[in-house]
């Protein structure tokens, strides 16, 4: 009898070493996969507000001798009428879009998007010797991410 039979196959040892290193390339795919999503958001947050500030500045530009009257500031609330001067028609469009009113819709029901009061909008105008401009403040992120778009009017 002979005893001396070779077995083939994967031993014990060599199966967990495969196992770990297929985790780990999982665990490199799956930080890329977080990484890529937060990218996304944020390209997303800064195309909102760019777009935005030039439906605001479009606004602005087509009633430049009453760029003074587009003062704006905006939280989380919604605080201008659409009724009155062009202005405040203007501003409550801004609050609309800004607020993103009816842009979620869930078991067809319009759904408010959540908003942080440190999360403001601001467009201020400045007159001077060289013409009125318009600077926008974009805070979002909780307040910890702020950008600013300014253009010269008129």
């Amino acid at each position: 009898m002979d005893h001396s039979v070779k077995i083939k196959g994967v031993s014990l040892i060599e199966s967990l070493v495969c196992l770990i290193i297929v985790g780990i390339g999982f665990i490199g795919v799956n930080q890329m996969l977080t990484f890529a999503t937060s990218s996304i958001d944020r390209s997303i947050d800064s195309n909102k507000i760019n777009f935005l500030s030039e439906t605001a500045v479009e606004d602005i530009m087509g009633d430049a001798n009453n760029a003074s009257n587009y003062s704006f500031s905006q939280n989380c609330s919604k605080n201008y009428s659409s009724t009155g001067s062009l202005a405040e028609k203007a501003k409550a469009k801004w609050s609309k879009h800004f607020m993103q009113e009816n842009q979620l819709k869930i078991n067809n029901q319009f759904k408010k998007l959540p908003c942080n009061q440190l999360d403001t909008k601001e467009a201020t105008i400045t007159s001077g010797t060289t013409g009125t401009s318009v600077k926008f403040k974009f805070k979002s992120r909780k307040g910890k991410k702020e950008k600013f778009i300014g253009v010269v009017v008129k």
